[in-house]
């Protein structure tokens, strides 16, 4: 994905995302929505949005799947089941709840105030692929204009799914750090999910080592058995000299006079 694409995705996602009223908002630099370029720049866009839009929500499971542990962890689970508290929805505190709100800090990035709809975050993806530049194609009469607009649909209605899924792990986490606060353990949570992702760094480590450990361990035995078989091969090279000498030797000198057999 194109840098500055990224960056202007990560800074407008989390609005996108949970908030959800489903508009239509042509972007002003855009063809028009007859056009077939439009949809060129928009099934472009929408390659680009919807990778970026899985690998978050896999990055959200992770954090609402680690508060969740720390509620069982502390047998809070069942109390905050019942207590039926809903946080205050803001792009921000999405942010904060999944755990990106360091990123943002880090690269000096503002998240949007203001909600936005699903058809003004693919359209500004598509004015960022249009001024990057996109990838000319040849379009030309109504049905590979419809084909294309099919595309579209399809991914779209991938990328609506995702989005969804994402907004209510996002809404979960939230709703999990405001009952945190409330019981005055979202601090100790935060100490509780780092210590957790640093145990869990450490064993892909681990893993990793001994996986090493495994390959060169089948590297020696795959050394071996080739020494073996090279062992064998020479072994039967001799074997095969040795009575094809001797039977050119009886064929020579059987019958000659002074010839003796000798028993090899």
């Amino acid at each position: 994905m194109n840098k500055k694409i990224l960056v202007f995705l990560t800074s407008t996602l989390f609005a996108a995302i949970c908030f959800a009223a489903d508009s239509d908002s042509t972007g002003s630099g855009l063809p028009g929505k007859e056009t077939a370029e439009y949809w060129v720049i928009r099934s472009q866009a929408l390659t680009e949005l919807t990778p970026f839009l899985t690998r978050t929500r896999t990055e959200a499971k992770g954090h609402y799947n680690a508060l969740t542990d720390y509620l069982k962890y502390i047998g809070k689970g069942q109390e905050f089941a019942q207590s039926g508290i809903k946080a205050h929805l803001s792009p921000a505190e999405y942010a904060k709840a999944i755990g990106k709100s360091e990123q943002f800090v880090e690269k000096n990035i503002d998240l949007p105030d203001k909600p936005m709809t699903w058809d003004q975050l693919v359209e500004w993806a598509m004015e960022f692929v249009q001024k990057e530049g996109h990838i000319p194609t040849d379009v030309s009469g109504d049905e590979e204009i419809e084909m294309i607009k099919k595309i579209c649909q399809q991914k779209e209605k991938y990328g609506r799914k995702v989005r969804d899924e994402l907004r209510r792990i996002a809404q979960n986490c939230m709703d999990m750090k405001a009952y945190l606060e409330s019981i005055d353990q979202f601090e100790a949570g935060k100490r509780y999910i780092q210590y957790q992702k640093e145990e869990e760094k450490k064993a892909r480590m681990e893993r990793a080592k001994e996986g090493k450990e495994d390959l060169a361990a089948k590297e020696r035995r795959r050394r071996e058995l080739q020494r073996k078989n090279e062992w064998l091969e020479r072994q039967s090279r001799l074997r095969d000299n040795y009575y094809r000498r001797r039977y050119y030797h009886g064929r020579y000198y059987r019958g000659r006079p002074g010839y003796t057999y000798y028993r090899w």
